[in-house]
């Protein structure tokens, strides 16, 4: 019987490069995407690899909402065995001129979003005999100027994989974290945008930063998640791996 996975945030960056990696593994995957375009387009592109993939348009923030698609895609999938919450936004600046809604906003995609995917997907992991979750964080858990609700969000991440793999670990549910630093992303992209920095500046002083003395791909996270999915990490949980070029 093959394998069904469901990633939020799937229509972009790391969660579309994550689908297009487990389709080598999985054979049912549902991409999930605030954006309809983004989320059709790569479950789309997931059929012609072979793979049954569908699409579901939900914000992640709202909890009742993603429980309806949930269970959509469960339902015309046939099962559900890995979840990846790769959901991600970010409305930074420094915490003196934050909104509330701001706080919010970057708080209630990644943290309520993990949440809400992972709650909504549970009977069905349940149900597998391998339930395996992953959740984003980021290197920014460890700080971060200037968005202090990212890292915040980020820290609360690497906490509720710790507390899940504990809670959900005697029923053989894994629950791991991966933690990107800087990548190749739209959402690094709008933010060197916002700053009005050209994306040449910004990259290249994330690359100074790193040991590797480059940013990273998109596609190196989607293996390292692949592999936190799979059997080989199959006496893993509650574990942070970091995937940022360095230490």
């Amino acid at each position: 019987m093959s394998r069904v996975a469901i990633v939020s945030g799937g229509g972009r960056g790391i969660g579309a490069a994550t689908c297009r990696r487990l389709a080598g593994s999985f054979g049912g995957i549902g991409v999930i995407d605030r954006d309809r375009g983004p989320a059709e387009r790569v479950a789309e592109e997931l059929v012609r690899m072979g793979v049954a993939a569908e699409a579901g348009v939900v914000d992640v923030a709202d909890v009742g909402a993603v429980g309806e698609t949930v269970d959509r895609l469960v339902s015309r999938l046939g099962g559900l065995d890995a979840v990846v919450a790769a959901a991600g936004n970010m409305d930074g600046g420094a915490l003196g001129g934050m909104s509330p809604a701001a706080w919010s906003s970057v708080l209630d995609v990644h943290l309520t979003g993990s949440f809400a995917v992972v709650q909504a997907s549970l009977p069905e992991l349940r149900r597998s005999p391998a339930g395996s979750v992953v959740l984003t964080a980021s290197i920014a858990a460890r700080g971060i100027g200037g968005h202090a609700n990212y890292g915040a969000a980020k820290a609360g991440i690497i906490g509720l994989t710790r507390s899940l793999a504990l809670e959900l670990g005697p029923e053989g549910i894994r629950v791991n974290a991966v933690a990107p630093g800087f990548i190749d992303t739209r959402m690094t992209r709008d933010h060197a945008a916002r700053d009005r920095i050209s994306w040449e500046r910004f990259a290249g002083a994330a690359a100074d930063e790193a040991a590797l003395g480059r940013i990273g791909r998109p596609e190196e996270v989607a293996s390292v998640v692949d592999f936190l999915v799979s059997d080989a990490s199959s006496y893993m949980t509650g574990q942070t791996l970091y995937v940022t070029g360095g230490p």
